[in-house]
């Protein structure tokens, strides 16, 4: 039976989950402002309250799923789980040579190593120092470096001690089973967005303008001629005025669009076609400069 050794999560996990109850908080704040204020400033500060709840909802998620479920186990076999998010590795004992608390571990290597935004997981690499596979989310006391001949590990068990008793045991015991290792590493899509900046520009870039053009036009539609017009002619002349709130369908457009790519791009992007990752996202971003462009020339027709 596998004996686990949870990670070190108290005030982690108290800390995401309030920040989760505000995120909802703020959420049924701007839904009630959307629809209580159906244009005007009220309005469009609900939609920018709505888009940064957005993106704050699901790293906070997918954090708590991490902190709630990650783990480190010893089986009676002589094999060590690293269960940490979407990450999984399968150590055998045998190889770890060294198990390091303390002052052993470098000041450089602590501050090295990832944090909040990465999800505590990555490479930590400081000068001096062999690179080791970052697994933790304390840098104190609860921190361990595992050392093998060809790599290294950092963990945070919330109890590091027993931790590091339980594989002094079984490898004074010997006669351990021969264990495969596995490193099954798929980081989560965010974060690998997050570390290119170069697909990271275009997606963020095209949602920003769709959710501005949104804020804009329920911020300042009111005061807009109640025959704004919507289309043009093809002598481009404006045509088909009606009620300005119709201009929300543009935003709203742009919206489907950029989702339906940034998914379709996500995917291309988890199978290695970055070009077309990249062409997608580039296209939504255009989309969105497009009807920021059509709507200004709507309203100056007006």
């Amino acid at each position: 039976m596998m004996l686990r050794f949870p990670i070190v999560r108290g005030r982690l996990l108290i800390g995401h989950l309030l920040l989760a109850a505000v995120c909802i908080l703020l959420g049924g704040i701007s839904v009630y402002l959307l629809l209580a204020f159906p244009s005007g400033m009220l309005s469009a500060a609900g939609l920018a309250i709505l888009a940064a709840v957005s993106i704050l909802m699901p790293a906070g998620a997918y954090r708590i799923y991490l902190l709630l479920t990650a783990y480190y186990g010893i089986t009676p076999a002589g094999a060590l789980n690293i269960r940490f998010g979407s990450r999984r590795e399968v150590i055998p004992l045998e190889e770890i040579e060294e198990i390091r608390s303390g002052g052993r571990i470098s000041d450089a290597l602590r501050k090295a190593g990832p944090g909040w935004l990465e999800s505590w997981q990555g490479q930590a690499a400081a000068e001096g120092e062999e690179t080791a596979e970052w697994t933790a989310t304390d840098r104190g006391r609860s921190l361990l470096l595992l050392i093998a001949k060809h790599r290294r590990w950092a963990i945070s068990p919330s109890d590091p001690a027993g931790f590091a008793q339980k594989v002094a045991d079984l490898s004074a015991r010997g006669n351990l089973e021969k264990v495969d290792p596995i490193s099954d590493q798929h980081p989560p899509f965010i974060l690998d967005i997050l570390k290119t900046r170069s697909a990271l520009a275009p997606l963020i870039g095209g949602w920003i303008l769709i959710i501005s053009l949104g804020v804009f036009l329920l911020a300042f539609q009111s005061g807009m001629p109640p025959d704004q017009p919507f289309r043009f002619t093809p002598s481009g002349l404006p045509s088909s005025p009606g009620n300005p709130t119709r201009l929300l369908i543009l935003p709203l457009t742009g919206g489907v669009v950029w989702l339906l790519n940034a998914i379709l791009g996500w995917r291309a992007w988890r199978t290695d076609q970055r070009l077309a990752a990249y062409a997608l996202w580039i296209t939504a971003c255009a989309v969105a400069a497009g009807l920021w462009a059509a709507t200004i020339f709507l309203i100056r027709a007006g």
